[in-house]
């Protein structure tokens, strides 16, 4: 039985090893889920901003704000946005350090042709 949190996890990782590799990928998922709430919960407080000054500069709910913070919340993109412009970010995305899977490669649609 794990006696810290960081025990707990070295649990929950082993559980999601012998499940396999969809339940190792849930598990980075949440990670990333999580990572990006603490981002902006240290973003915002490095500002000194209330979760309320961020909402009221986003255009939305403090509860939004809460929500997304603690990883609690499965945001729109124009929300993320509104939120990380409010503290002065911005989204990027940056290349994973080591891939842990390897996805199927992406196959470009054919777009119907008419003819008239």
């Amino acid at each position: 039985m794990a006696t810290g949190f960081k025990d707990f996890m070295r649990e929950i990782e082993e559980e999601a090893r012998a499940e396999g590799p969809d339940a190792v990928a849930e598990l980075e998922a949440l990670r990333t889920h999580f990572r990006l709430g603490r981002q902006l919960a240290a973003a915002r407080r490095a500002q000194r901003l209330s979760q309320a000054e961020v909402a009221a500069r986003a255009g939305i709910d403090q509860a939004d704000v809460s929500d997304l913070e603690r990883g609690a919340a499965n945001p729109t993109l124009n929300k993320l946005e509104a939120v990380a412009t409010a503290i002065g970010m911005r989204l990027d995305l940056t290349r994973a350090r080591a891939v842990r899977r390897k996805s199927p490669p992406v196959t470009p649609r054919r777009s119907a042709t008419r003819t008239r």
